[in-house]
């Protein structure tokens, strides 16, 4: 039964969204959801009750613009809140997409400052009840009618969100307006985490694909170049890091060639770590950049060497 009732309710956000949008609906939109296990009292989940339009927003998220509305639940006993939003991101080429999330259970931020839910991912397998978790939203208590918080997705942030809240009569027409997007601090701290013994040790790389140059005979070269310049990078084969306090040492393989990279100045700051890329020993003029995530025995993100793109995620053994 609670199966049926959530895939009802996600079916009804996804009939809402994709017809009248977001906040053009004022009721219906929330209904079916199971009664949670711990409820948030009516008094600190009330003021959240709107419907919200992304007026700011990390610019690592790719989040061009966005509307949310939070409800309670209609004819629960206590009350609890449901949210859905529509965000429209950019995919990796540039285009803009809908991405479709609902918010579910809500729970109270320590010492009452807001509140918090998982994101739950929403789309065509919705109609089945396969719904992915695919972060969390954090929103602190309105102040007027602008609402702050973080927003994780996708694995990554968490980044920076500000919220205004619509007027009863408000509308957008289904397209907000552009978000301001807010820019990303470098990280400071050295290393890859506050303790070197959170990071230092041997690491292998767990993202691998099949190599698509095996079979192109004298091609495979070029073809390795030509993806490596790409969005999503060059597919790689195999691969390993070793990394210290203050370097890394990295091998990539991409088929028939692999290749040796040093990192330097690795930095952190939250999930975010970055690090200064060399091709030949920390001595070396830099070539690159890495930027992605890390914690808990994993590091993974973009590791751009000259023109060359790699997609990786290394996981300590």
């Amino acid at each position: 039964m609670r199966r049926l009732k959530l895939t009802l309710a996600l079916g009804a956000a996804l009939v809402l969204a994709a017809s009248v949008g977001v906040a053009w609906a004022t009721t219906g939109a929330t209904t079916g959801y199971p009664q949670p296990k711990v409820v948030v009292p009516v008094t600190a989940s009330a003021p959240f009750e709107n419907r919200y339009v992304l007026t700011a927003v990390g610019s690592g998220a790719g989040i061009r613009s966005g509307e949310m509305k939070l409800e309670f639940e209609e004819g629960s006993s206590p009350q609890f809140l449901v949210g859905i939003s529509e965000f429209y991101a950019y995919s990796p080429t540039g285009e803009i997409e809908t991405a479709l999330f609902t918010f579910y259970p809500f729970a109270e931020l320590p010492d009452g400052k807001g509140l918090k839910a998982p994101v739950l991912k929403v789309g065509a397998s919705a109609a089945y009840g396969q719904v992915t978790p695919d972060g969390e939203l954090q929103l602190e208590n309105p102040v007027g009618d602008k609402v702050k918080g973080k927003l994780r997705l996708h694995g990554d942030g968490p980044w920076p969100v500000e919220f205004r809240i619509l007027g009863e009569d408000e509308r957008t027409g289904g397209h907000p307006p552009a978000a301001t997007q807010i820019p990303e601090a470098e990280p400071t701290n050295p290393g890859w985490g506050a303790e070197a013994s959170e990071y230092e040790g041997e690491y292998e790389l767990v993202n691998l694909a099949e190599d698509p140059t095996a079979k192109a005979a004298t091609l495979g070269p070029v073809i390795g170049v030509a993806q490596g310049l790409g969005v999503n990078g060059a597919v790689v084969s195999g691969g390993s890091m070793t990394v210290g306090k203050d370097s890394a040492e990295v091998t990539v393989e991409t088929g028939a060639a692999t290749r040796h990279l040093t990192l330097t100045k690795l930095a952190w700051e939250g999930d975010k770590r970055t690090a200064q890329v060399h091709d030949e020993g920390p001595g070396s003029p830099p070539v690159g950049r890495f930027e992605g995530t890390g914690g808990q025995g994993e590091v993974k993100g973009s590791l751009v060497s000259g023109h060359t793109l790699y997609k990786v995620d290394f996981k300590r053994k």
